[in-house]
């Protein structure tokens, strides 16, 4: 499901997904085991996890037994946190016709409608918390 948003905001949910399932075992995982779960490329999710350390969204510990950690414990962490990293949601543009065409010229007969849908879909992204992964079938 692509749900409007870019392949790194995919990725990045899927790979923090895959963390707040590890979280309550407190078991580090590396990016080969997130990309081999979640069944994406080892090198975008080795990406996707510098960009959250240096968000300090992970906790990474190099060499053997290391891998990633939660820094934010799953209930207090939302999709939002993690999708607004990558993309800001108000420069999707969805206009029927064509980019910048809302913002140049009077809106598109759409314009109230996809705005609002933008909004909502962020509201929804800030009110799911990713404990809502923990109990899933994490192959840990």
């Amino acid at each position: 499901m692509n749900c409007g948003y870019g392949k790194m905001s995919r990725c990045a949910v899927a790979a923090v997904s895959y963390l707040a399932e590890c979280y309550p075992s407190g078991h580090r995982a590396n990016s080969r085991e997130i990309a081999e779960n979640r069944n994406l490329s080892q090198a975008l999710v080795a990406k996707i996890l510098t960009v959250l350390s240096r968000e300090k969204i992970v906790n990474g510990t190099p060499g053997p037994g290391g891998g990633y950690l939660l820094n934010v414990a799953p209930e207090k962490l939302s999709l939002a946190d993690i999708v607004l990293i990558f993309e800001d949601p108000e420069s999707t543009d969805m206009c029927p016709y064509g980019p910048d065409w809302c913002g140049s010229e009077s809106p598109c007969p759409m314009h109230d409608m996809l705005v609002e849908m933008q909004e909502s879909s962020v509201q929804k992204m800030r009110d799911t918390p990713f404990s809502i992964f923990i109990g899933n079938s994490a192959k840990i």
